[in-house]
């Protein structure tokens, strides 16, 4: 699971490098970063992961809006699709 969130992480990160700045975060990466709080407040290497996470979202935040809402929404159907091939707490 590490490896695949550090993987989401990287990727968005790469793909936000060299764009202007947006004022704030629009619908999609709203959820988006709401999906990756959830997921890091409930897996104990969470933390280690934060500061990617952190990096990320700083990166997301300098983008301009319609870019970003378009990389948002890509990254959280790549989420959504990790999150369903990790295995459940019974």
């Amino acid at each position: 699971m590490k490896k695949t969130l550090v993987s989401i992480v990287s990727v968005t990160a790469l793909s936000l490098s060299s764009l202007t700045m947006a004022a704030d975060l629009g619908p999609a990466c709203n959820e988006y970063f709401k999906q990756i709080d959830e997921l890091v407040a409930a897996n104990p290497q969470g933390e280690a992961m934060k500061a990617q996470y952190e990096a990320a979202k700083t990166q997301m935040m300098s983008m301009p809006s319609t870019a970003q809402e378009q990389a948002c929404k890509q990254a959280s159907e790549m989420m959504k699709q990790a999150m369903s091939n990790m295995p459940t707490k019974k």
